[in-house]
């Protein structure tokens, strides 16, 4: 007796359809009690179930299933007319055709050399179209919303006059139901009359076994529904989802994920409307949230409540630092960080924890530790910060846009210092006055040497490190001497 089952999705070109049908047939699967794996292989799924010798029926499992899930009508909303909503769920009739369908037979992977694009169905199987209301095999349809939002009316061939409904079969509409409703996350975004929501479909890169499918069927449960924030942009999406639920970021990194992501309206009619699509490379932003607890505080910040709004100049900008690595830009995303999160009619300034900053200036910027840790360019990095913490940004707007042939940089360090000086005579007035007052940290003469001769050699990793150091909270060591103190 064969020790395993071994099925293939039907490679229709569609990459959230295929990825479900995977995820339906494993389901099927799983339910036997059997060991299952799904295996990524180009444009389409390879699934293992391991029977080990005992009689597994994934037939029996398929037709339960439909019995007792996909007979639901409330599974069949996405992209399905009101008209049409009771075409799709299972009933009795469509249950007992089905239980005699093979399905270790029907997904082999064989090639689909007579398919005709206006005759066949994408998945190459003769059977009736999914949501079919009389039976015949050769109509076409079935390839809705429901299946894939890449679906759509393409037009005939030097008759842009005509066009038609692409086919898929019935087999592969309900596998595709049930992948999702296991598999897929629902997260809503948006309030009353603009709520969207996104259908995150986890596209594998590597084979993923019981243990990982186990993992994604709980998460499924634990999202579903899920509301991040208000409105923001699609690009934006996956970083914010991942701090709010961290242990996302976990399991992305640990499976090798990519997330399939439409943005998903309903409109006036309640039929479904597609605003925009994206596959998205997860791993630098679970990277990213996985590495601190405040660098998913940092996004979680920004991507706000029911009571705060998303700050989305600030959100695209460390997406876009993190997906397309930077170092010039890198201090551009602490200043708007900075200045968004930082409230308006208060003395207090928001600045960027110091691991956050650390990560960015290491992982991000590839600047290397030697710099970073360099006692003269930290102790300058304290002069800056003072200024930024009385919301004075000019210097450190003046040092992010210095050039390297030019005399910018060592005139605003110049500028500052000078400053800085008459600041430290003012607060030491207010320390013997009794009042309150600041710590105003003056580099030597030596320090400032050491910098000089630094940037000559690496500018812009320097610059930047002086800006971004400047713009983030003190570390553990220097906030001694960083922090408001009073005389009693």
């Amino acid at each position: 007796m064969n020790r395993e089952i071994v099925l293939y999705t039907p490679a229709t070109g569609f990459p959230d359809l295929e990825a479900k049908i995977a995820y339906g047939l494993a389901r099927t699967g799983l339910e036997t009690g059997a060991e299952v794996s799904i295996i990524p292989l180009e444009g389409l799924y390879k699934i293992i179930v391991e029977t080990e010798g005992r009689h597994v029926n994934i037939n029996n499992s398929f037709h339960l299933l439909l019995k007792i899930i996909l007979s639901s009508q409330r599974f069949y909303d996405l992209g399905v007319k009101a008209k049409d909503k009771t075409k799709y769920p299972s009933s009795v009739k469509v249950s007992e055709r089905l239980s005699k369908i093979d399905l270790v037979q029907m997904y082999q992977r064989s090639m689909k050399s007579d398919f005709e694009f206006t005759k066949s169905k994408q998945c190459g199987h003769k059977a009736l179209k999914f949501g079919a209301t009389k039976e015949d095999e050769k109509q076409l349809g079935g390839l809705i919303i429901l299946a894939s939002v890449h679906a759509g009316k393409p037009q005939y061939r030097d008759n842009r006059m005509r066009d038609l409904n692409l086919g898929l079969c019935d087999v592969c509409g309900y596998l595709n139901v049930l992948g999702k409703e296991s598999f897929c996350f629902t997260v809503q975004l948006g309030t009353g009359k603009n709520r969207k929501f996104v259908i995150i479909t986890p596209i594998p890169n590597r084979t993923l076994g019981n243990l990982e499918l186990t993992q994604l069927l709980s998460t499924q449960k634990t999202l579903h529904n899920f509301w991040l924030s208000d409105l923001v942009p699609l690009d934006v999406f996956t970083l914010g989802l991942l701090a709010k639920v961290p242990s996302l970021s976990d399991l992305v990194n640990n499976l090798q994920l990519d997330f399939h992501l439409p943005l998903l309206s309903k409109d006036n009619r309640g039929d479904t409307v597609v605003e925009q699509t994206e596959i998205v490379n997860t791993i630098p932003f679970a990277k990213f949230i996985s590495r601190s607890g405040y660098n998913s505080a940092t996004v979680d910040r920004l991507i706000g409540t029911y009571n705060s709004p998303p700050k989305i100049r600030s959100l695209i900008e460390i997406t876009h630092i993190i997906k397309n690595p930077n170092i010039l830009n890198l201090s551009k995303v602490a200043r708007i960080y900075v200045q968004e999160t930082s409230p308006k009619n208060s003395d207090w300034v928001n600045l960027i924890y110091p691991v956050t900053a650390k990560y960015l200036l290491r992982e991000v910027a590839m600047i290397k530790p030697e710099i970073i840790k360099n006692e003269a360019l930290r102790s300058l990095a304290r002069t800056l910060r003072y200024f930024v913490r009385n919301k004075k940004y000019h210097y450190a707007d003046s040092l992010r846009n210095a050039r390297k042939e030019s005399k910018d940089f060592d005139e605003t360090i110049v500028k500052m210092l000078r400053e800085a000086e008459l600041r430290r005579i003012q607060e030491e007035e207010k320390k013997k006055a009794g009042k309150k007052y600041k710590f105003v940290n003056i580099p030597s003469e030596e320090e400032i040497k050491e910098v000089f001769q630094l940037a000559n050699e690496n500018f812009d990793e320097v610059k930047t490190a002086i800006v971004l150091l400047g713009l983030s909270f003190p570390s553990k060591g220097e906030e001694k001497i960083e922090e408001e103190v009073s005389n009693d």
